[in-house]
């Protein structure tokens, strides 16, 4: 069964050009993405409805208009919070955005943001302005990436991307790294980072409460507490929601039966399954199979 790894190795984009962009359409509010973090940036910018976009330390409501800065590391997962959204995601490693020639841009601009020392903004909270000018060059720079027609296709791009670089510097949003600050949280220093990576492996596996609390060496009153507090649900509801996600994916990318795609995800019960497939997809496995463009597709 080919898997995705939590922590994801695999660059988007090509090695010639690193840049990746998708629009993501919900129809039904089942948006799932589940919990990852890569070694790239990433740029969301909401065109309709709204999302949550949780952290390990907050949660984060999108909604229309708004745009979200993921830096290079962050555990994040992204969930459906409205009956219809959608929104472009745009995914490339910052280097990406280096000059050949060193210059006053590449020191006074770019390097404090390739060294961490500047990072990006949550951008939920910036000026309307400002939102609406970086919105517009997202999707600018998504629609370029994806117009096959234009030999300038990848040069909209990159000056799409410094544009929102441009903008961000003009209302002075970065924000300088605090280590410190970081240090105090417990919700870093107990990262669910092991939780995560456990559920992504051994999904198909009877996982007990017991052997994911012990990932973090803490007793299972205060993990499930935890996990929670920093979630927003429950460790099974979110393993149910997460083994769902590849269900989903085997119903459409396999002929399995519907009985071994339970088992092959982790569900020992078919009854069980199917009420939890109808919980979080809104139909059966069959019906969600049977669909020739399913209304949320999983995201894996």
């Amino acid at each position: 069964m080919n898997k995705i790894n939590f922590r994801e190795e695999e660059r988007h984009g090509t090695p010639y050009f690193p840049f990746q962009a998708f629009s993501q359409k919900d129809t039904c509010g089942q948006y799932f993405a589940p919990y990852h973090w890569h070694d790239e940036v990433e740029f969301l910018y909401v065109t309709e409805g709204s999302l949550l976009l949780h952290t390990e330390t907050d949660t984060h409501p999108l909604k229309a208009g708004h745009v979200y800065f993921i830096n290079p590391g962050t555990v994040h997962g992204i969930f459906g919070d409205s009956p219809i959204s959608h929104h472009y995601a745009l995914l490339f490693p910052l280097e990406f955005l280096s000059f050949a020639r060193y210059d006053i841009c590449q020191n006074e601009f770019l390097s404090p943001v390739l060294s961490g020392k500047l990072q990006f903004p949550l951008g939920d909270k910036l000026p309307a302005s400002c939102t609406s000018a970086l919105g517009q060059y997202m999707e600018k720079a998504a629609l370029a990436s994806w117009d096959t027609d234009s030999l300038s296709g990848p040069l909209s791009v990159k000056i799409a991307l410094l544009q929102i670089l441009e903008t961000l510097f003009s209302y002075e949003a970065f924000l300088a790294k605090s280590p410190a600050a970081y240090e105090q949280e417990d919700f870093v220093r107990y990262s669910l980072k092991p939780v995560f990576s456990y559920i992504e492996g051994h999904y198909m596996e009877k996982i007990t409460l017991e052997q994911l609390s012990l990932l973090l060496h803490m007793n299972k009153n205060y993990f499930c507490k935890f996990f929670k507090e920093k979630v927003g649900k429950t460790p099974f509801s979110y393993l149910n929601e997460y083994r769902i996600n590849q269900a989903a994916a085997l119903l459409l990318k396999s002929s399995l039966p519907v009985t071994e795609i339970a088992l092959n995800t982790g569900f020992e019960n078919i009854s069980y399954f199917i009420r939890q497939f109808k919980h979080y997809r809104g139909c059966t496995p069959s019906a969600f199979r049977s669909m020739k463009t399913p209304k949320a597709m999983p995201i894996l």
